[in-house]
């Protein structure tokens, strides 16, 4: 009989229209071999049909993407489109009106391709949860350092891009939760910062790699696509807002044809995080997300 039941449901697996999710070669590097495939095997299972990569190159044009999609499936259950491929997926949609499309735009603005639903980053919830995990990270450098509960360092925030108001405020508020009540110091992702002895924790959006190669002992918020098993060891937190972190909720949205805004996961590389009762708040602070 389980033998059976197993059977049937592999039938279903394999027979089933799949989901389509369009890739290229850097950025399954970048984020990962052995993590790409265990995020396509967990999405599969949890769907109970294919998710299946479509592999492109790195100077197709719009009508190559379109093609190469067409090509994978004849009729998909849905494809999911990263931002970078908008204009694959406008060409895509035009001769496939039928099937549910869908563009992983992260904190990008949603580039109106009719008939394309698109599923953003919840850039204001990530930078209040961020903020809250830089004032626990705060407080504990500080008690390290043998200056009580006292918060008085300073918290950096490295950007690649200017951040708004109202998200520096979510950012601001996080941290205020937890007793710190400096405003961070928002700079420029190339810009150096002399008095190291000052912070208490850092959060970096963007590749601020001229800091991290300083080996500093200092505890890091990094906001990134990266593998964080390959990230530097003062990284304590990573945010992750590829498209690889929407796919599961945006699956669930397939038959609602329904686009929303979708949190990062995060993940806590290896165990840099030895002090308990720091590593529950800290899981306190992100329900719903990935350890």
């Amino acid at each position: 009989m389980g033998m059976l039941v197993a059977g049937l449901l592999g039938g279903v697996f394999w027979f089933r229209a799949p989901v389509l999710f369009v890739t290229d070669a850097p950025f399954n590097t970048l984020y990962g071999l052995r993590r790409t495939g265990i995020k396509r095997l967990e999405t599969s299972i949890r769907m109970l049909r294919q998710l299946k990569p479509v592999l492109i190159g790195d100077n197709a044009g719009p009508d190559m993407v379109s093609f190469a999609v067409e090509e994978a499936h004849a009729s998909p259950y849905g494809v999911l489109f990263p931002y970078r491929y908008y204009e694959g997926a406008e060409r895509y949609v035009a001769q496939f009106p039928q099937v549910p499309v869908f563009i992983l735009g992260g904190r990008n603005r949603d580039p109106e391709v009719a008939g394309a639903i698109f599923v953003g980053t919840d850039a204001q919830l990530d930078l209040y949860r961020a903020g809250i995990c830089a004032g626990i990270m705060a407080r504990q450098k500080t008690q390290e350092d043998g200056e009580g509960s006292t918060l008085q360092g300073e918290v950096l925030f490295f950007q690649s891009e200017g951040i708004s108001t109202e998200y520096r405020e979510a950012f601001s508020i996080g941290l205020r939760e937890q007793g710190f009540t400096k405003e961070p110091q928002y700079l420029n992702i190339n810009q150096d910062y002399a008095d190291i002895h000052n912070i208490s924790c850092v959060v970096i959006q963007g590749r601020a790699s001229s800091f991290l190669e300083r080996n500093l002992e200092i505890p890091v918020i990094l906001f990134s696509w990266v593998d964080p098993d390959l990230t530097s060891s003062a990284v304590k937190l990573v945010f992750d807002d590829s498209p690889w972190a929407v796919v599961k909720k945006t699956v669930a949205m397939i038959p609602g044809r329904q686009g929303e805004v979708v949190p990062s996961e995060w993940v806590i590389p290896g165990q840099r995080i030895g002090n308990k009762e720091v590593l529950g708040r800290l899981k306190k602070a992100l329900p719903g997300s990935m350890l």
